[in-house]
This record gives structure tokens, C-alpha cells and sequence, in this order.
């Protein structure tokens, strides 16, 4: 750790000093104006400061080629699968061409046991296209639904005490329960749909990654390097 922690204060250190001395040396050369070389006119003509600049552009791709590699080999290592994750998207009136492709893309995720949960923000009859969506592309017998007339802050009209608490256990139990599941739920942004999924999903997961409708189409290997890449550990509640 110490050793790590050194190795970056030295490419810090290393890379301040070289912006620091081609500045200096691209300022003294452009005042100096020393040429190497030049026609009888002046019409084309090499010095210090084209010097300069050529070797700024020569380290500035080896440094642009080093970390290509770097990626490529970060690439080419084997990603261990062995630790749970679960997928949150959050839903609110999309267009249904658009959230089919992001279900699409779900779907082919090769991630072993991967948990996918969409919550909609909304539980109205318009939102219904929605949940239909997901079954059918997720596969109808494959997925466990709930449209939930509260929210985890703000409960439906003619929701009781008992009735409330009994619909936050029944999210729980269909989120822990199933790997696919679609919850509809009563409008209250984006953070609130975020929330029912963390919350339900509690430390049943080591990761869990939020997904909005901005997903791209992507072959199944380049997505499980993206997930293991970005998810995080579930926070506590």
C-alpha cells in the first residue's frame, strides 16, 4: 500500500515537472525565435520552438500508446464472477422501442445470477406498458411483479397502517425471492425508485448497479466488463 501510495506521488511529480519545463522551454524558445534552419526568405524556416513542440508531440503519444496498452491488457485479464450483483433500472413514462433495446441488453448479460429489479415510477394504468415490456422480454414465467400503491415514504390514498406495513414486507420477500422482478410503484422521482430498489435488496447482494435508459446495445462480455467495473457495494440503511 505504501509502495503504491509513493508510485503516485512520483507520477505526479514527474508529470508537474514536465508541464512545468515544456512550458518554460516553449515560452524561452518562442521569445528567443533561434532558428535550426531556414530558405533565403524566411518562407519556411525549423527552430528551437518547432523543436520543442515535435518532441511535446512524440511523449505525448507514448504516453497516449502506454495507455492504450495498459486498457488492452486491462481488457485481456479474467474477471472473477464470484461475487453477487443485482441490476436497479428505473423506469418513468420512456418510449417502449427505446426500453425494450436497454431490456435487450439486460438480458444478454452472461453475469452468473444476476439479479435484475425495475422499479416504475408510477403506478397508473398508463404505466402498465411498461411492466408488459419487461415480462415480455424478460420472459413471463421468469418474472415476479407487484404494482404497490405506495412508495417506501409516502403511502396510497386509503392505505392503512396494517396495510402499508404488510406491502413493504411483500416488496422484500419479492425482491429477495426472484431474480427478475418489476415493481410499479406511487410517483416520487427517480431517488424514490432508486431507493425501493436498495432498500428491498439490502445487503442480500455484494453489488449493486443503477442502470438508466441512457444503457447501450453492447455484446453480453463487454457488458459483464462494464458491471464489474462500476458497480458498488449496497449502502446501509
Amino acid at each position: 500500500m505504501k509502495c503504491d501510495r509513493v508510485l503516485t506521488y512520483l507520477r505526479i511529480f514527474g508529470t508537474t515537472m514536465f508541464g512545468v519545463t515544456l512550458l518554460v522551454g516553449i515560452s524561452t524558445a518562442y521569445i528567443m525565435g533561434y532558428q535550426f534552419c531556414s530558405t533565403e526568405r524566411n518562407h519556411v524556416s525549423f527552430g528551437l520552438y518547432g523543436a520543442i513542440l515535435v518532441v511535446h508531440l512524440v511523449v505525448q503519444s507514448l504516453f497516449a500508446l502506454l495507455e492504450h496498452r495498459n486498457m488492452r491488457r486491462s481488457l485481456e485479464t479474467p474477471i472473477k464472477l464470484n461475487k453477487s450483483l443485482a441490476l436497479c433500472i428505473a423506469a418513468y413514462q420512456e418510449d417502449p422501442n427505446y426500453l425494450r433495446k436497454c431490456l435487450v441488453s439486460v438480458k444478454r448479460l452472461t453475469y452468473p445470477g444476476i439479479k435484475v429489479i425495475m422499479v416504475i415510477d408510477g403506478n397508473n394504468d398508463d404505466d402498465l406498458y411498461m411492466m408488459e415490456i419487461f415480462k415480455e422480454i424478460m420472459g413471463w414465467d421468469k418474472v415476479a411483479t407487484y404494482v404497490w400503491r405506495s412508495n417506501y415514504h409516502h403511502r396510497g390514498p386509503e392505505e392503512t397502517d396494517e396495510s402499508y406495513a404488510e406491502s413493504l414486507q411483500h416488496v422484500s420477500r419479492l425482491v429477495l425471492r426472484n431474480k427478475c422482478v418489476c415493481v410499479m410503484q406511487k410517483w416520487g422521482g427517480k431517488r424514490e425508485v432508486m431507493y425501493t430498489a436498495f432498500k428491498a435488496l439490502g445487503r442480500s447482494v455484494d453489488y449493486v448497479q443503477g442502470v438508466c435508459l441512457t444503457w447501450r446495445r453492447a455484446n453480453s462480455s463487454a457488458g459483464d466488463r462494464r458491471l464489474t467495473r462500476n458497480c458498488r457495494s449496497p449502502p446501509e440503511y
